[in-house]
């Protein structure tokens, strides 16, 4: 009988310490957060800068486990976010993704400005094929190409003007981020329109001249890579030339601000040659 009371009286104690546990872990304070909330709102437009839905765009901090997707009004909130550096990434299938910095210096709440996505062009280069000098050719012209296009008759009738953004490197990943330099080369069908429409042919000549500029020297192999390009409407184009400037970094060959065009067709065309 003696033992069964001992017995009993452990039991009791044990759920009476339990107890003071539970009530301690209640009674302390949530830890308060260290981080701010960024919030905004991002819009979002076809090729011909026609509003599309706001809702579905995923906006991330690069580097941390924070991503939200944009509800029917464009709006997001990405919550406790460590004072810090950040990049805030904004991408929509079909769009051109956007790339910015983001310093959160404090807890405060961050109100970012509001961000308008632009669908990919339509445009695309379908080839570069390497062509003889002409009689208009400069004397320092070392190569040249032949860039078929193929546009969208019914959107870029004469003259609105379809284009082709071209990037020169010095390894075989150039593209519109890693690159030392581009160029648009525009045009527009001719009047009236040809019998065959939505292709046409333009003439990409490099001289000797500026790609030594580029620090090519003789025997170096020069990198190309030219994508169906939008051409904003002030320049005779039917839409926007989306940008961002690379967060946080110089291009280590030029040392200059990388700009980044966004909204460029996803099918590029790559060729190469050799500086004589």
């Amino acid at each position: 009988m003696k033992k069964y009371l001992s017995l009993s009286c452990m039991v009791v104690g044990s759920l009476a310490v339990l107890s003071g546990c539970s009530k301690s872990e209640a009674d302390s304070p949530t830890p308060a957060a260290t981080g701010a909330t960024v919030s905004g709102v991002v819009l979002a437009q076809d090729e011909v800068l026609r509003p599309l839905g706001k809702a579905g765009t995923t906006v991330q901090v690069e580097g941390l486990n924070k991503q939200v997707v944009t509800d029917e009004q464009g709006n997001y909130e990405l919550k406790n976010i460590e004072p810090g550096r950040h990049v805030l990434n904004v991408s929509r299938a079909g769009m051109g993704t956007l790339r910015y910095e983001l310093e959160v210096k404090s807890p405060a709440p961050v109100a970012f400005p509001t961000i308008t996505l632009d669908q990919q062009s339509s445009t695309q280069v379908t080839s570069l094929t390497p062509v003889s000098k002409t009689s208009n050719s400069l004397p320092d012209e070392v190569a040249a190409f032949e860039c078929q296009v193929a546009y969208n008759p019914q959107l870029y009738p004469a003259p609105k003007m379809y284009a082709v953004r071209l990037y020169v490197g010095k390894t075989s990943d150039v593209s519109n981020v890693r690159y030392l330099e581009s160029s648009q080369i525009s045009a527009s069908e001719s009047t009236p329109a040809p019998a065959v429409r939505g292709t046409a042919k333009l003439r990409l000549a490099f001289h000797a001249s500026s790609l030594r500029s580029l620090g090519f020297a003789s025997g170096e192999k020069v990198h190309l890579v030219a994508y169906g390009s939008a051409k904003d409407v002030q320049g005779g184009g039917i839409g926007r030339e989306a940008f961002y400037f690379e967060p946080y970094v110089l291009n280590p060959a030029t040392g200059q601000i990388q700009r980044v065009e966004a909204n460029l067709n996803a099918n590029p065309v790559r060729a190469d040659f050799t500086m004589p």
